[in-house]
């Protein structure tokens, strides 16, 4: 038995058509791989683009709320206090401001004890926590949660409320934080 070379195998026309199906089934591997590679490529851009789109809308949200915070004008009357009375000043600092309405909040709910930390002072705002304490009735807790969620100024962010079952009152602690923003004429000291 005698075998061919390589060169006597593709002088024959079977041999021609086996290099050239050899090499079809090369450029086909070839073009399948870089449609897979290709497809992986498109997705990744896709998920990377939609990541640097919620990126930018939630930059162009931070930029609202930041020129929203920089309108907000200091209320020069007390018709935020829901029918306190407050003196009016049409220039206040925002320190007395908040020492107002530590007493008014002293005054309107005198059962709870109020304490007060973390103040912080930068160039636009003052912040400190406030935490009231009491073991009252149910709608005194009412009472006061209406008026801190009904109060315009100062900005009262409630961070949390603690309801304990006591006998016939309840514990309340309700953390929150509030939050004044100053005027140009404020003298910080």
């Amino acid at each position: 038995m005698q075998f061919m070379n390589i060169q006597e195998f593709y002088n024959k026309k079977i041999g021609k058509k086996v290099l050239f199906v050899t090499i079809l089934y090369a450029i086909c591997m070839l073009c399948f791989s870089l449609l897979i590679y290709l497809n992986k490529t498109e997705k990744s851009l896709k998920g990377d683009l939609a990541l640097i789109s919620k990126v930018e809308q939630k930059i162009n949200q931070s930029i609202k709320i930041n020129k929203k915070i920089d309108a907000i004008k200091i209320p020069v009357n007390s018709e935020n206090f829901s029918n306190d009375t407050v003196p009016k000043k049409s220039k206040r600092n925002s320190e007395i401001f908040a020492a107002q309405y530590i007493d008014i909040l002293r005054t309107r709910f005198p059962e709870f004890t109020i304490e007060i930390s973390n103040l912080k002072k930068d160039q636009k705002q003052l912040s400190f926590d406030v935490s009231l304490k009491s073991e009252t009735l149910w709608n005194r807790f009412i009472d006061i949660l209406s008026f801190l969620e009904e109060t315009d100024y100062p900005f009262v962010f409630i961070k949390s409320i603690t309801l304990s079952s006591k006998d016939n009152t309840i514990g309340i602690d309700i953390k929150a934080e509030l939050r004044l923003f100053y005027q140009e004429d404020d003298k910080r000291v």
